[in-house]
């Protein structure tokens, strides 16, 4: 019988997001804050016997227009623990993995949607495989992944540093109720990072009252000291942002903020009631192509799931 176990993929906002230099290769160097949430993808892989001469990594999608080639950072990270843990995925082998994404968090929506897939196929070849990765190999497995897929592997509540390989550990912060709004109009993170000039910023966020607010889990701080410093270019492609952020705190958010490099936006509430009186009166006021979700942050990141094996 073929070896099988379901992973969550959870999906993250940005909490803060600054933008503090930039390395010679030309990526940018992040201060940010980075916070799951219980919005998942589930992610399912099966070792099966394989014989003949097909793909030795096989994706399954439930959502058109992903990736199901090397072009996905799930085909990426699965080879890259093969590669690690020394299992042989050639023809000869006569084994293969199936990889199966139920997907739930919208793609190109500045929601790690796809590094957290990657991260949680990470943790189910470790559960699959175990011992055959060490912990600070998975870490580097994860970085050569995506900037993301670090933060997404362990999850919770981290302040993120350089390209998103320093990671430290903050108190975390689950059950703090949020409004999640996501555009159907897609941005590509290479493009808004590309389009980013510093003097173009709406706002820049001070970050050590950012932490501490965090530390504290003083929302009302939060908010006075947050911000997202690529708004300024995601607003400038898409419009509807600012009103939706509007209509958000005009509903009872604390805060609002993009997500990442976007279009998603997030409302953050005092209570889980203040949260539904909002996303009952968001509903209204939301043009068609924006997804609601009204969600909760989660202390984690990828947890087996229990119909997974």
């Amino acid at each position: 019988m073929p070896l099988h176990v379901s992973f969550s993929a959870p999906a993250k906002i940005n909490l803060s997001l600054d933008i503090v230099g930039r390395r010679p290769d030309g990526y940018h160097l992040l201060a940010t804050v980075m916070q799951s949430i219980d919005l998942a993808d589930q992610v399912t892989i099966t070792v099966f016997e394989q014989h003949g001469d097909g793909e030795p990594i096989h994706i399954r999608c439930t959502q058109v227009g992903i990736p199901r080639d090397k072009q996905n950072t799930v085909w990426k990270a699965a080879a890259l623990f093969c590669d690690a843990a020394a299992l042989d995925l050639s023809p000869a082998s006569g084994f293969g993995l199936r990889i199966d994404l139920d997907k739930r968090v919208p793609a190109a929506a500045g929601l790690g949607g796809g590094s957290s897939d990657a991260a949680a196929v990470l943790r189910a070849l470790d559960f699959l495989f175990p011992g055959r990765v060490g912990p600070s190999d998975l870490d580097r497995l994860a970085l050569e992944v995506g900037a993301d897929v670090p933060f997404c592997l362990h999850g919770g509540t981290l302040f993120c540093e350089g390209i998103g390989e320093r990671l430290t550990d903050l108190p975390p912060w689950p059950g703090l109720p949020l409004l999640l709004c996501a555009p159907s109009s897609p941005l590509l993170t290479r493009q808004v990072f590309a389009a980013y000039r510093e003097s173009h910023m709406i706002a820049r966020p001070d970050t050590a009252a950012v932490l501490r607010a965090v530390r504290t889990r003083n929302l009302t701080a939060l908010a006075d000291s947050s911000a997202n410093v690529l708004e300024a270019v995601s607003l400038a492609q898409l419009p509807q942002l600012s009103s939706i952020k509007a209509n958000l705190l005009d509903c009872g958010a604390v805060m609002a903020q993009m997500s990442g490099s976007g279009p998603a936006v997030y409302g953050l509430f005092a209570s889980d009631e203040a949260c539904r009186q909002a996303a009952d009166a968001m509903k209204h006021r939301l043009p068609d192509d924006v997804r609601l979700f009204a969600c909760h942050t989660v202390a984690a990141g990828p947890q087996q799931l229990r119909d997974g094996g």
